[in-house]
């Protein structure tokens, strides 16, 4: 299982530093309902990687702006950047199918907010004018 500064650290890592501790404990409860499925299919090390690759999902979820540096305490820095999110969702969803062939995960992964596909009903009335 994994912990919450487990996946505090991984996703401060990632440039994902602001999440509230109640999300992070949230996140990591549903990461968590998983274990049985993981447990039964892969080593431990890939079980871990599975989880955080799904925790890296939800945060990249909701935001596409990452800390891309820090300076010193002494003059506090920050900078904020932001990253073609749609390359950042699918390598960090890649990484996930990579290891999770069993589908442990298939559950908890948030729709792609990088599809853009559009369905929709057109109709159109015509006639002749005479």
């Amino acid at each position: 299982m994994i912990t919450e500064e487990q996946a505090k650290q991984y996703l401060q890592s990632q440039g994902i530093d602001n999440v509230p501790d109640f999300i992070l404990s949230a996140w990591v409860e549903q990461v968590n309902t998983i274990q049985a499925c993981l447990d039964a299919n892969y080593p431990a090390s890939t079980a871990l990687l599975i989880q955080c690759y799904l925790l890296s999902l939800m945060a990249y979820a909701q935001s596409d702006k990452y800390l891309s540096s820090q300076s010193a305490p002494n003059g506090a820095s920050r900078s904020f950047k932001y990253k073609n999110f749609a390359d950042r969702w699918k390598g960090q969803f890649n990484l996930l199918r990579g290891l999770d062939t069993e589908g442990c995960a298939d559950g908890l992964i948030p729709p792609d907010p990088t599809n853009t596909n559009f369905a929709g009903i057109w109709i159109s009335k015509g006639g002749c004018h005479g």
